[in-house]
């Protein structure tokens, strides 16, 4: 008897059926064990009717063995790749109630930040500017500070800055990947990747060892914005995959907020578009956690009860350290800068703004540049 679980598992790996029509399927036969083991003259039914492609049929008839399809899971298991699907009470309630949630869920990481916990989704180009990586870090550190994971794609750009955002502020972060869960994309990010699989959680629908491809991206956006409340959009060309995630967003009725940008700059021209078409302009963390519903008092109490004991003390702050951040703001300023005027040399200069990084006081978006955290 083939156990439900292991049919999403079949169904999920099925290269030839797209998600929405993967969610038709289970709508009319009832069940993924039901389709898989659905006769052959009902296939071919539908293969006449033009709801199912001939290609399609091919592959569910050659797949579908009951021993072949029992062993995918011990298989996956073996070389140390766990998965969720529908059929697991872990899988997350806010993607299950999406149009076309994924049939399976390979992830690496903390299973534990699916549950129960406030998501936000944070999208944007993948050649930022100086000023998006601070804007986006920003946003992430204030809301990852009051206890929401932050969601992100684990791409360049924006992505990238919204994982370390925060991860740097001790919060909590989930990658959802456009390839195979053991395939990190770009490469670049490699460094970025290994730390969630370790200590966060990564996420992909699609199976150990599928390359990343560019027509899964698009379909990966549309659980950054399933798991997520709402969906934060820092600068975004006019044509880009960032506006296709705001577009699942709002589709499944989740809040859309957008950062404004300058006139006329290309990076911005998305999100000011969004902005006029009804996004919700933010300005400060405190916007969307407003509109959510947030009580942002009592989330900052309970993290610091949380984090008493931990031996780390910010509010002092030496007269060397409260000279560099008068001199900082979230506009960048190289180390020369900090150094003028100042009784220390470069060596002791950049110790010291080693020790106020690691401290949350100050960030470094920029070998060599500061600004305040």
């Amino acid at each position: 008897m083939i156990e439900e679980r292991d049919a999403f598992l079949w169904l999920g790996g099925l290269r030839t059926i797209a998600p929405v029509m993967r969610q038709k399927l289970l709508e009319l036969f009832g069940s993924a064990n039901q389709f898989l083991q659905a006769p052959e003259s009902e296939l071919m039914a539908l293969v006449a009717d033009g709801q199912l492609k001939q290609e399609s049929m091919e592959e569910i008839i050659t797949t579908r063995r009951e021993e072949a399809v029992q062993r995918l899971a011990e298989d996956y298991l073996k070389r140390g790749f766990s998965f969720l699907t529908p059929a697991d009470p872990e899988y997350p309630e806010l993607l299950r109630n999406i149009p076309d949630p994924p049939v399976t869920l390979f992830y690496r990481g903390r299973t534990e930040l699916l549950s129960g916990t406030l998501c936000i989704g944070v999208v944007g180009t993948r050649t930022p500017s100086l000023y998006g990586k601070e804007v986006a870090g920003r946003f992430v550190s204030g809301l990852a500070s009051a206890g929401i994971v932050i969601v992100s794609g684990l791409a360049a750009g924006i992505d990238a800055e919204a994982h370390m955002s925060a991860i740097r502020s001790g919060g909590a972060t989930i990658g959802v990947l456009g390839g195979g869960i053991d395939i990190c994309y770009p490469q670049r990010n490699y460094g970025i990747y290994y730390e969630m699989c370790e200590s966060q959680l990564v996420l992909s629908e699609y199976a150990p060892g599928v390359a990343p491809l560019a027509i899964q991206f698009p379909l990966r956006n549309r659980i950054i914005s399933g798991l997520s409340e709402g969906l934060l959009v820092v600068e975004a060309r006019k044509r880009s995959g960032t506006l296709i995630t705001a577009d699942a967003a709002l589709e499944q009725g989740r809040s859309v907020y957008a950062v404004p940008g300058r006139l006329g700059d290309p990076l911005c021209e998305g999100t000011n578009n969004l902005i006029r078409q009804g996004a919700m302009c933010v300005m400060e963390v405190s916007d969307i956690l407003e509109d959510l519903g947030v009580d942002l008092k009592q989330r900052k109490r309970s993290r610091s009860a949380g984090q008493k004991g931990t031996g780390q003390d910010n509010g002092k702050l030496t007269k060397e350290e409260q000279q560099i951040l008068s001199k900082l703001s979230l506009v960048p300023v190289h180390v020369d800068e900090l150094l003028k005027d100042g009784d220390g040399n470069l060596q002791d200069t950049l110790s010291l703004l080693l020790s106020m990084e690691r401290r949350a006081l100050i960030h470094q978006p920029v070998r060599g540049y500061y600004t305040l955290a």
